[in-house]
Order: structure tokens, then C-alpha cells, then sequence
């Protein structure tokens, strides 16, 4: 499967997506963002989890994804069909770039220089992820049966490399918990590019896995309602 054929797979699975992923806190996003003076792009914003919540910190937001699917889950903001590395924006049209679950995806080289081009003179850029804690037992349990993560290979041994063009990055991270349901579990699962492009025997396998392992944990067994530990990694840095 090709790069391309990977970015848009989510799209056809943009409600699980939507009731899987967790969204970003108003925390979280506001440390992105202090000081921020202006429209911010959300790239790879996907159904618009992120998006919506820089909305709510009074942005006005540009919404830039590859998938037609999942921008029409955005909502109020103005949604364009675009890559991390051909950013369909004017130069210095932008007063900071976020980016929630998708560095990872991006050429760091062509994205940084592209991201620095659409921002204004000494804009910032910001990056975010919500991560598995697999510290706690269940969590690791999942991780074994869900199959390995880039993101969580990249945040887990700190290599997010300072981008191109921008200052070192500042780091801050946020523990947290989550409320999940058995069927807000398996959405996180199945909307997941490394289940969506599996052949459909490993993607059985795995939803029996998980299912299985719900069903019979003590951490989960018999309950509709059960604690997801998780961390946010927050990264920010300004053009220079």
C-alpha cells in the first residue's frame, strides 16, 4: 500500500475513529497555542478532534487533511484537501501550525520546510499526540494483542528530532485517564491504519484478541465502563 493509499484509509473508517479516539484538552491545546495571535492550520486534521478543540480557544482554524472522508466530519471550520508537504495556503498566511497524531506520518524535511513557509515570520508550530500508558497492565496487555505503534515507537524513545527551520522543540507531558467502553475500545482498535491496510484474517485475529482479553481481564472483565491510562506528548516550537 502506498503512502497515500495509508493517509486515506482512515476515511473509511471515520466513525470509528470518531467514537475511539480521545480528543485533546483544553489544557493541552492552550499550551500548544500561549501566545498565539491569529488563524492556525490543523494538519492531518483528519475528522477534526483536534481542530475543534482549537476552535474552542477562540481560533478561527483551517482545516487541511488528504482524505475528503474525514474533513467532512470537521464541522464549522474551512476544511481543504492538502498534504504536510504541499500545504494548499499562501506564504505567512498562518500564525501556527498543529498537528495532532500525524508527525510521525510527514516527511520531517519537506513538512518542516513547507510549515515554515505558510507560517508568518517566527510562527509556531506544535505537535500532539495521546498515547497508550502502557506502564499499567491492561494497557500493556492491549498493546501486545492491538500490534505495534509508530507514534507510540517514536514518543516512547524520544525521537521527535527538532524540525528544520524551528527552534529545539519545548516538551511538556500530561497523565491522564480515560473513561472507555468496551465499543469505544474496539473503535480505537479498528481505526487504527495498521488494522485498516491488515489482510482480513490478521484483522479478525486481532479483534478477537482484544475482545478476548476485555472479556477476561480483571481490569475490565464484566464492567461497561473502565479506566484507559494514557499520557499526552506535547511538543511546540517557533519558526526562526
Amino acid at each position: 500500500m502506498s503512502g497515500k493509499e495509508q493517509a486515506t484509509s482512515f476515511g473509511n473508517a471515520v466513525g470509528a475513529y470518531e467514537l475511539g479516539r480521545p480528543g485533546y484538552a483544553r489544557e493541552h491545546v492552550a499550551w500548544l497555542l500561549e501566545g498565539v495571535q491569529g488563524t492556525v492550520l490543523d494538519l492531518a486534521a483528519g475528522s477534526g478532534k483536534l481542530t475543534r478543540s482549537v476552535q474552542d480557544l477562540g481560533y478561527e482554524v483551517v482545516a487541511v487533511d488528504p482524505d475528503e472522508k474525514m474533513l467532512s466530519r470537521v464541522g464549522s471550520a474551512k476544511t481543504l484537501v492538502g498534504t504536510a508537504e504541499a500545504i494548499p495556503l499562501p506564504d505567512a498566511s498562518v500564525a501556527a501550525v498543529t498537528v495532532g497524531q500525524a508527525w510521525h506520518w510527514f516527511d520531517p524535511v519537506a513538512a518542516a520546510a513547507e510549515i515554515d513557509r505558510v507560517l508568518v515570520p517566527g510562527g509556531r508550530l506544535g505537535l500532539i499526540w495521546n498515547i497508550r500508558d502502557a506502564r499499567h497492565p491492561f494497557v500493556a496487555a492491549l498493546a501486545e494483542a492491538m500490534g505495534p505503534s509508530p507514534a507510540e515507537t517514536m514518543i516512547d524513545g524520544d525521537a521527535v528530532r527538532d524540525a528544520p527551520g524551528f527552534s529545539a522543540f519545548e516538551r511538556r507531558r500530561f497523565d491522564s485517564v480515560r473513561m472507555i467502553t468496551p465499543e469505544a475500545l474496539e473503535a480505537l482498535v479498528t481505526s487504527r491504519s495498521h488494522w485498516l491496510i491488515a489482510p482480513p484474517a490478521t484483522q479478525a485475529a486481532v479483534l478477537a484478541a482484544v475482545r478476548e482479553l476485555v472479556a477476561t481481564h480483571p481490569h475490565s472483565a464484566g464492567r461497561r465502563l473502565f479506566e484507559f491510562q494514557m499520557y499526552t506528548a506535547c511538543y511546540r516550537a517557533e519558526a526562526t
